[in-house]
């Protein structure tokens, strides 16, 4: 069940799309802020829906109010189409945090009557603490990192950058290439149940990608799981974390 955050009761609830089958997402960005954390965490949020509403079989239609800057594109996040204002209905909109408090962001008391289903959910990822924007990443530094220190903090929570934190997981992120390829030289075994529905079960928890990549941990550390297992888990959970984790298969 894909829940996302409830602007009117301040809790998770199942998102339920107004059109049957689709889902209408819309992502307000401002003009020419490339170098803004608060804006690149906005669509990063907005390309996890995106993977995560086709993973439940949702066709998404998605709009942006300003065209993401080019460079993103190394982030792995998904075009959108632009559009000045969120067609109608909306089923999810993100601002960044830069924008003051979204529609409808303000609890309503416990005694109100529930949202009408057309209501929007807006979600506004917390600030972005940056020393380094995407173009000042330090050399050799993956951009992919970004995303993967990105999704090591839920979007609710406040995120710190620094070249440190990037460093860090710049290292795990091919750490994890060079167990992938690895493991792919096993024979092929079933992903592993248990750490595949840990994994999508915290993503489909309001986007606990913290608690997400933690299962992948526990999964890479696990010996009693077969090789093959752990490839096959691997390469499908990145479809969600698009982390490029298949890249080193086969290069050695």
């Amino acid at each position: 069940m894909f829940q996302l955050h409830d602007n009117h009761t301040g809790e998770p609830s199942e998102l339920r799309p107004n059109r049957p089958g689709e889902l209408r997402l819309y992502l307000a960005v401002g003009a020419g802020a490339a170098a803004d954390g608060d804006e690149l965490r906005a669509c990063l949020v907005a390309d996890l829906v995106r993977r995560l509403a086709e993973h439940h079989h949702l066709r998404v239609s998605a709009w942006t109010s300003a065209a993401y800057p080019r460079a993103w594109d190394a982030l792995n996040i998904y075009p959108l189409e632009v559009a000045a204002e969120a067609p109608q209905p909306l089923d999810v909109g993100i601002a960044p945090a830069t924008t003051g408090p979204v529609p409808g962001a303000a609890p309503t008391p416990a005694s109100s009557p529930p949202p009408e289903p057309a209501a929007a959910r807006w979600l506004q990822p917390a600030p972005v603490f940056a020393a380094t924007g995407l173009d000042g990443l330090s050399a050799g530094v993956d951009p992919l990192a970004l995303r993967l220190a990105s999704l090591d903090r839920h979007y609710r929570q406040p995120l710190e950058l620094s070249e440190a934190t990037l460093a860090a997981s710049d290292a795990e992120l091919r750490d994890w290439r060079a167990q992938v390829a690895q493991w792919a030289n096993s024979p092929s075994r079933p992903m592993c149940t248990q750490y595949l529905q840990d994994f999508l079960t915290a993503c489909d928890r309001d986007l606990d990608t913290a608690a997400a990549l933690a299962a992948l941990r526990i999964l890479a550390a696990d010996s009693t799981i077969p090789a093959g297992s752990k490839f096959e888990t691997f390469a499908y959970l990145d479809r969600l974390a698009g982390l490029d984790l298949a890249r080193e298969v086969g290069r050695a």
